[in-house]
């Protein structure tokens, strides 16, 4: 039995996983009702509409979250002579690394847009 198959090793793995994963989703509940609370009364901060974009992030991740979690894959793995076949985390692992990649897809098109000025164009 290797130290990776430890059963002791094992536990505080999966432990420090579920406190993990609860931790960022407690801090990013957290932080979304602050900033959603912070820009309720103003129209814009220095011109900028921090309201709106709050609210569409906000929405874009749920909505994000949602589309990724009824496509994902719950085909049973096989990893070195393993088969990991629960569909529950199949999916949830699925959701996040393909919610993981629009977002940042989506993040990078939003930066160059602002970069070049094109949302600007556009207004005009």
């Amino acid at each position: 039995m290797s130290f990776y198959e430890s059963p002791l090793f094992i536990d505080v793995l999966l432990v420090s996983i579920y406190v993990l994963t609860a931790l960022t989703v407690g801090l990013t509940a957290w932080s979304m009702l602050r900033t959603l609370r912070m820009h309720n009364s103003e129209r814009l901060t220095m011109g900028i509409p921090a309201k709106r974009i709050a609210w569409s992030v906000a929405l874009l991740l749920a909505a994000t979250l949602a589309l990724t979690a009824l496509t994902a894959d719950t085909q049973p793995l096989n990893i070195n002579g393993h088969t990991f076949d629960n569909s529950l985390w199949l999916r949830v692992s699925d959701m996040l690394i393909n919610t993981s990649i629009v977002l940042i897809v989506v993040a990078v098109v939003c930066v160059a847009l602002s970069a070049f000025g094109i949302g600007r164009r556009l207004k005009h």
